[in-house]
């Protein structure tokens, strides 16, 4: 199912990319049209330039998204995921460490949502939250991975680091880190 659901937007892309071109190249010569159609399609490429180009900018490893009492901590899109060094592993989770420190500083509960996430990084994201004397209640759950997310998740793997890898789990590890000192207060 999220194969079909990669090529159909692949296919939809394509023909989208040719209808606008031939809208575009209408009253250009001939060859105007075999110029301008592929330069539409590989646009989405493009954002592998992009990233690298944000990466210079934003130097930040993860993002913390705020919506009433709540904060998410999640690894900024333009980071890549794959092949990555022990030494940029290590700044990646030290970095949501500090994020998640900084989020519960502000808010009463976090959710720390990634498909990188697993037992032993729950357990060191922990032991450090207690090492800084943030005393928190957590519960880590598992959400379906529906194969639309997959072939979201395909299709940006495929646009921001032109690699074809498909998500292979089907259950989405998150994990809800409530601030206990702030239950007390209640």
């Amino acid at each position: 199912m999220q194969q079909c659901i990669v090529v159909a937007a692949l296919l939809f892309w394509f023909a989208l990319s040719g209808l606008v071109s031939h809208v575009y190249t209408a009253q250009a010569p001939r060859g105007g049209l075999f110029i301008v159609w592929p330069l539409i399609f590989s646009l989405p490429f493009q954002l592998r330039v992009l990233g690298r180009a944000e990466r210079l900018f934003r130097t930040s490893l993860t993002l913390i998204s705020r919506r009433r009492r709540r904060a998410w901590v999640h690894l900024a899109p333009w980071q890549p995921t794959t092949n990555l060094t022990p030494e940029q592993l290590r700044a990646f989770w030290c970095s949501v460490n500090a994020s998640t420190c900084r989020a519960l500083a502000d808010n009463h509960t976090v959710i720390v949502s990634s498909h990188l996430l697993t037992g032993s990084r729950v357990r060191r994201l922990l032991a450090h939250l207690t090492e800084n004397a943030c005393p928190v209640r957590h519960r880590v759950f598992n959400v379906p991975f529906s194969p639309a997310a997959r072939a979201v998740m395909q299709l940006e793997i495929l646009f921001r680091q032109w690699r074809w890898r498909s998500p292979a789990r089907t259950q989405w590890p998150v994990m809800v880190i409530r601030n206990h000192s702030s239950d007390a207060g209640k």
